[in-house]
């Protein structure tokens, strides 16, 4: 019984010196466990958008869109500062540019939405809430694939074919090529899920609204509008 005591003792202090060592010294990457991590990865899962206005935030700190991005990866998370409750919950980052600029981003993650904002401008997360009006540019897309899919009526699969989008995976890169959120004819306050309206074009450069819930970690369409008649709308 004593030899059992001591060998759970090194055990014990063992993974006391692995865990201080992942944490300090790695920063907490890789572990998905984290409470950081783990807001990271609900995140990055989702479409990150920045609206049009807060473009201006960007040009002011010199980095680019792809480099916001990195910068967000790798910057810590200030939970005193963040509203953790609620379906619609904003995000505190403490952020620094590779000149050393510091700066704060605030992000939402709204209960059932597929999106999450990045807002530089506003810096108290308690009055932070998704843009109303303009347009989202989407400056990051989850890596899985088949992330979008449609229902399957009648009208749908034929507006589908009249775009030529009928393979829900097309229909997906036809949207990161070109697509943006747009606000105005979203309702991202909706219960109980929030209705989002991507604005992109096919590849006759023919604008369609497809209007889209967050559904199993996945976008679901529930509706096109289309931009051109089609025989069965006119």
């Amino acid at each position: 019984m004593e030899n059992f005591w001591r060998r759970l003792k090194y055990y014990g202090i063992g993974f006391g010196i692995g865990l201080i060592f992942v944490i300090f010294f790695f920063k907490n990457k890789g572990c998905a466990w984290t409470p950081e991590n783990r807001v990271k990865n609900a995140i990055f899962e989702r479409m990150l958008v920045i609206e049009s206005a807060e473009m201006e935030e960007l040009e002011k700190l010199n980095i680019s869109k792809k480099e916001l991005i990195q910068i967000i990866r790798n910057s810590d998370v200030d939970f005193q500062k963040s509203k953790k409750t609620d379906r619609f919950k904003v995000y505190h980052f403490d952020c620094q540019t590779k000149k050393g600029k510091k700066f704060s981003a605030l992000i939402t993650l709204g209960k059932d939405s597929f999106i999450s904002e990045i807002l530089l401008k506003e810096k108290n997360s308690l009055k932070a809430k998704n843009s109303k009006q303009g347009d989202g540019e989407i400056i990051h897309y989850p890596k899985e694939r088949n992330f979008v899919f449609t229902d399957t009526t009648d009208f749908l699969i034929y507006q589908k074919q009249a775009a030529q989008l009928l393979d829900n995976e097309k229909l997906y890169q036809q949207i990161k090529k070109n697509g943006t959120i747009d606000f105005k004819n979203s309702k991202l306050e909706m219960s109980p899920k929030p209705e989002h309206c991507i604005r992109f074009k096919d590849k006759k450069n023919r604008e369609i609204k497809a209007y889209g819930i967050w559904h199993m970690d996945k976008i679901e369409i529930f509706r096109f509008d289309l931009s051109f008649k089609t025989d069965c709308s006119e």
